[in-house]
């Protein structure tokens, strides 16, 4: 986990170089290289159809407008994988499938056999079950 961190910060750093910290107004600047005592992978993952899987968190593309402002298209959602086991709670973005679509929407209401959920861009709901859930949106990389 905390390698993951690590790795995560220095890849922003090697790809930012050079920038300017908008509280302090300090210059912070990435080294130019890295180097690691041992040759190890740093971060695995798989390629397919679905998208990218890094590290057990899938990398999906957003598109469509019914999240705005919190999601816009083309922003990058970070998808983790929803088991039984992950707790749910009111507010949480989710990715389920319904009527052969993925949709991502907030949860808006729990209850025992289902929950409902809604766009932020929308005020209708919809019944959702469980079973439906494919995953949970961990973070988001802003396109803009």
């Amino acid at each position: 986990m905390i390698l993951g961190i690590i790795v995560f910060i220095l890849l922003v750093l090697s790809l930012s170089s050079c920038s300017i910290n908008e509280i302090t107004s300090a210059a912070v600047i990435a080294p130019s290289s890295v180097v690691f005592e041992e040759a190890k992978p740093l971060v695995s993952y798989t390629v397919s159809e679905e998208g990218i899987s890094v590290e057990g968190v899938t990398l999906a593309k957003a598109l469509g407008s019914s999240m705005r402002p919190t999601i816009e298209t083309g922003d990058t959602m970070l998808i983790k994988p929803y088991t039984e086991d992950t707790p749910l709670r009111e507010g949480m973005i989710v990715s389920y499938s319904k009527e052969g679509k993925e949709l991502v929407h907030r949860i808006d209401a729990l209850y025992a056999d289902h929950f409902t959920a809604k766009g932020d861009n929308s005020q209708a709901t919809e019944d959702v079950f469980y079973s439906a859930i494919n995953g949970v949106v961990v973070g988001i990389l802003f396109n803009k």
